[in-house]
């Protein structure tokens, strides 16, 4: 799903240009913080390395952000203009997935790839064609993404710094790197 999400949802060359410009040294200097702590040498990977994947795990937030405002825009369109009530019981039951989604557990609700096609074709059927959303809308960098780019940079590099110090798994759970942390918030 992962794939999928970034593929549909891609960021664009501006929009990487962008992520770069506001977070490239913070991701730098993550990058030789970790490589600093490297003191045992059991982690081989170089700073470019560790570098690119912080910037990879920004992209897939980026991603992540562009599908959350997508569907919220598409559920919101639907409700004004759907007139069907079978079509309006379809769209509370996606709300009432979308805004119950768990990210963790057994009993977990997912808003997956099919309950997103559904919701496609009910946006395409019902909402005039100048105001429908498109997928690929510029990712709007506010102080909402600033700061969960800032938890993503920190996960990764606790993540990765656990192969470097053998940290307890317990510390690096204190910031979660859930879309549904961030941009379940309001």
């Amino acid at each position: 799903m992962m794939l999928d999400i970034c593929n549909a949802f891609c960021i664009n060359d501006a929009e990487y240009k962008e992520l770069h410009e506001a977070f490239g040294k913070l991701c730098w200097h993550a990058a030789h913080d970790l490589k600093k702590k490297n003191t045992r040498n059991n982690y081989i990977d170089d700073v470019e390395d560790i570098n690119q994947n912080l910037t990879i795990d920004l992209m897939r937030a980026g991603s992540y952000t562009k599908r959350q405002i997508y569907i919220e825009k598409c559920l919101e369109l639907a409700n004004k203009y759907a007139k069907d009530s079978t079509v309006i019981s379809i769209i509370k039951e996606l709300e009432n997935l979308w805004s119950n989604r768990t990210r963790h557990g057994a009993n977990r609700q997912k808003f997956g790839p099919t309950q997103e096609n559904i919701l496609d074709k009910i946006v395409l059927n019902i909402v005039p064609e100048k105001e429908r959303p498109n997928k690929q809308d510029k990712l709007k960098i506010d102080g909402k993404f600033f700061s969960y780019c800032k938890t993503i940079i920190w996960n990764g590099q606790k993540s990765m710094g656990r192969k470097i110090t053998r940290e307890r798994s317990i510390r690096n759970g204190m910031v979660s790197l859930s879309e549904f942390d961030y941009l379940g918030s309001k």
